[in-house]
């Protein structure tokens, strides 16, 4: 056979070595005693219809090779020919391989019939990987998959019937639910499962995996893709959302015993909760590398609330466990301001320190940067993902790399496209591939041997997920390089955190020219360059708490992950030690505020706080005063944490219709409090004008300045914002 050095050069293969090859894959994937069948010997016309026999675990599989131009899409045709020939050799196990790709009618049917197919891309993994999920058997869970599946039956035994599993990607979330739903099927008379996923490339592999688990016989299986929908009379099904959505009206309702949902943060989504209102299935799975979404709404409300929260085995466990390759993170920072620096104050929000610190490099430098940085890490065949922020910046950073290195996917392009470019990153001399918004999650490349970040996501869960995309193992695969060039304090601190979290150890090191620092231990190197170094340094000590939202969001989730319960505003003051409750006012503006924001409106927490808004409502209504949205806000206040603001109070309003009712009267008095409130700030930052400049200056200022500033102002961030917009409107008048 001849011999291939790139996976491309298989399409110049003859038509004899193509099966070879194949053969050849099968067998370092773990087949063996693989023979090609031959024409005229095993049946006396043709091959009998498949072209490899091989045996994995002591089935026997008959392998159907089909060799086609990129373009020219293997149909039915090939599938029943396949089939036909299986039971000629008697084989237990189908597999369809094609250097090209199948029909949605191919990939629908041979779901139905059993039959595994291997596409080009699928085939490209294998010989990388060498190693397959197609036929393994005797699944056995992990220890911590175990640990997932107890406490999920423990659940459904006290009555529950909605689950959310959180596991970081690479853990075997769909093999953990597979897992459990056959311990489920021994226990409870369920019949019919659908696997709900939001992609189609998620599909075939959540299908392989159940049919390892499940096997073939004892089971049927069926898809519903694109417009080809299944009758839905097998036991298990796998569909994409928007197929089933559109087919909503053809299904019967209460159709499917249980419904297991992947990437369960989409379950919020208007199309979930649709599909899952109409089908209202028995029992409720959900999966996730990342249960807390940054749009406030409740992916844990879909799923029966914080009680069918189980797993919780995160990014940082993985890497911990060795579940991840070893990433090798750069923070390289832009240029810093260092002019800006020394005048910097507190108090000011992250974006206008940002912007303070650093000047952004024109993109031609960036791009030069990352060449440079992967040649100077010496990285053999890089292929690198490049995230940026939308399509509009892909395509604007594609003409500054060198010509022929780079490509570029996103959402809005046709899948046609999207997979050639795909596989031109794969198979040929591009090295980079640029993308916004995929390769968050369901889609792999094996090959990633770099991640570079260019834009900052303002969502930690997004950046995890890419990273967590990047790391995942192959037996050529170790470590994963990592490019950060996000100009931001967040990132930085989300960066420290990871490492804190787990355990560096820093060390001096030489690289690229400067006098960087590096943070290793055995799961994680992150080199911080010379004017990242210079930031931390900084931080550290003026002592600033900086606190982006995304990590005051994590804060609160974290004490949920450990408690298990949402705090109470008490507990709150007590325990969250690295929050303060002038932070919470400033960022959420109040404590329910800062609630909603990570869980939405959690009913329990929300009774607890409908009962001290009536209590304050009664309290004043005892000396006949009807309270103002303010002098509520100022009653209820716990150790300096305004329970309520202004914005969200409106949330309990309609609940004192039996206590007090706010009337226009009461709204127009609270407008000209509003007027006189305004000219006592006037009045005040006028007193204190001469005095007081930036935050440093507040240990001028007298105990009843410093009362009246938190009593007015919520917290002391906020006032001095409104100092500051005093000041400059004064400026501007004169």
């Amino acid at each position: 056979m001849k011999s291939i050095t790139s996976f491309a050069d298989i399409d110049s293969l003859s038509p004899n070595d193509f099966e070879s090859f194949v053969k050849d894959v099968f067998e370092k994937s773990g087949w063996s005693d693989a023979y090609i069948t031959k024409v005229g010997v095993d049946f006396s016309h043709g091959d009998g219809g498949v072209d490899i026999i091989a045996y994995k675990r002591k089935r026997k599989f008959g392998i159907e090779v089909k060799q086609r131009s990129i373009k020219n899409i293997v149909g039915v045709k090939a599938l029943n020919q396949a089939v036909t020939g299986a039971k000629l050799y008697n084989a237990e196990q189908v597999v369809l391989v094609t250097n090209s790709y199948f029909s949605s009618e191919v990939v629908q049917r041979a779901l139905t019939l059993g039959v595994e197919l291997v596409d080009r891309d699928n085939l490209q993994d294998m010989w990388i990987k060498k190693s397959s999920e197609i036929g393994r058997s005797d699944i056995k869970p992990r220890l911590y998959q175990k640990a997932v599946i107890d406490d999920c039956i423990e659940h459904t035994e006290n009555g529950a019937t909605k689950l959310l599993i959180e596991m970081a990607t690479g853990l075997g979330k769909t093999y953990t639910s597979a897992l459990l739903i056959k311990e489920i099927l021994n226990i409870y008379p369920y019949k019919k499962i659908l696997f709900l996923v939001h992609q189609l490339e998620i599909m075939n592999q959540s299908y392989i995996a159940y049919k390892n688990v499940f096997g073939i016989g004892n089971y049927s299986y069926a898809a519903s893709v694109g417009g080809q929908l299944s009758n839905f009379s097998e036991d298990f099904s796998f569909g994409v959302v928007n197929s089933i959505y559109t087919n909503l009206p053809k299904l019967q309702k209460n159709l499917f015993d249980i419904i297991v949902i992947d990437e369960a943060h989409h379950a919020p989504a208007n199309m979930y909760t649709q599909v899952l209102h109409y089908l209202s299935p028995k029992l409720l799975i959900g999966m996730t590398a990342t249960p807390f979404r940054e749009d406030g709404k409740d992916v844990f409300h879909v799923f029966g609330g914080f009680d069918g929260h189980i797993g919780k085995y995160d990014l940082v466990w993985a890497l911990k466990n060795r579940r991840l390759a070893f990433p090798k993170y750069v923070v390289m920072l832009n240029d810093l301001n260092e002019k800006e620096i020394s005048k910097i104050e507190k108090g000011l929000s992250l974006e206008d320190l940002d912007k303070k610190f650093f000047l952004n490099k024109k993109d031609d430098e960036v791009i030069r940067l990352i060449e440079e940085a992967v040649e100077q890490e010496n990285i053999e065949n890089p292929k690198a993902i490049v995230f940026c922020q939308s399509i509009e910046h892909i395509n604007h950073l594609v003409p500054f790399f060198k010509p022929g290195t780079a490509t570029y996917v996103h959402s809005k392009m046709a899948s046609e496209q999207r997979r050639s470019n795909i596989r031109n990153f794969r198979e040929h001399e591009f090295r980079y591939i640029l993308v916004c918004d995929l390769f968050n999650e369901g889609i792999d490349i094996p090959e990633t041997n770099i991640l570079v970040f260019l834009r900052n996501t303002k969502s930690r869960r997004i950046w995890l997920q890419q990273l967590g995309r990047g790391l995942r193992k192959t037996p050529n695969k170790e470590y994963v390089h990592v490019f950060d060039f996000v100009g931001s304090l967040e990132r930085i601190n989300e960066i420290n955190r990871l490492q804190n979290d787990l355990g560096g150890i820093k060390k001096k090191v030489e690289s690229y020219d400067l006098d960087d620092e590096i943070i290793i231990n055995d799961f994680i190197e992150v080199k911080y360059s010379k004017n990242a170094v210079q930031v931390l340094t900084l931080l550290e000590e003026q002592k600033w708490k900086l606190l982006p939202v995304i990590r005051a969001r994590e804060i609160l989730e974290n004490y949920y992950t450990v408690n298990n319960s949402i705090p109470t505003p008490e507990k709150m003051c007590e325990e969250l030690k690295d929050i303060s409750t002038d932070q919470i006012n400033t960022h959420f503006g109040s404590y329910w505020g800062y609630i909603t924001a990570v869980f939405g409106k959690n009913e329990s927490i929300y009774c607890d706080l409908k009962k001290r808004y009536e209590e304050c409502c009664r309290k004043f209504k005892r000396v006949n005063t009807i309270p103002k949205p303010l002098d509520i806000i100022v009653d209820t206040r716990v150790e300096g944490l305004d329970i309520f603001d202004l914005k969200n109070i409106k949330d309990f309003s309609f609940l004192e219709s039996d206590t007090f009712k706010q009337n226009d009267t009461t709204l127009e008095i609270e407008n000209k409090n509003g007027s006189m409130r305004q000219e006592d700030e006037n009045s005040f930052f006028l007193e204190i004008m001469n005095v007081f400049k930036d935050f440093k200056d507040l240990n001028k200022l007298t105990e009843e300045q410093l009362s009246y500033i938190d009593a007015e102002f919520t917290s002391r961030f906020n006032f001095l914002n409104e100092y500051k917009k005093w000041g400059e409107s004064r400026h501007e008048s004169n």
